[in-house]
């Protein structure tokens, strides 16, 4: 069994810990709901270092944050994300549409 998602703010970024997966979707809402509105030409740093499992319903909670911030004309940047979190990312082609940083 994974941690249950974790959220909270920082000045430069989103840190998140425990599993990005389908249980995960109202506490992703919350943490949207939480969120400062984004300026135009920002970026959204969400910190996954602490993410230890990203299923196909955690990509899609992603996706949704990406066109939605897209719509608001802000990005969405994937910082450290690590092991099987950042294979996932790439081998879904996720790193073709959001920025990673290490």
């Amino acid at each position: 069994m994974h941690q249950p998602l974790e959220y909270s703010f920082t000045t430069d970024a989103i840190l998140l810990s425990g599993a990005l997966v389908f249980n995960a979707h109202p506490r992703w809402r919350q943490m949207l709901r939480q969120m400062p509105a984004p300026q135009k030409d920002t970026e959204i740093r969400l910190d996954m270092a602490a993410i230890d499992h990203l299923d196909a319903a955690g990509l899609g909670l992603l996706l949704i944050t990406h066109d939605s911030l897209k719509a608001q004309q802000a990005r969405l940047v994937l910082y450290r994300p690590t092991g099987a979190v950042r294979r996932v990312l790439e081998v879904s082609g996720f790193t073709a549409m959001v920025r990673i940083e290490d």
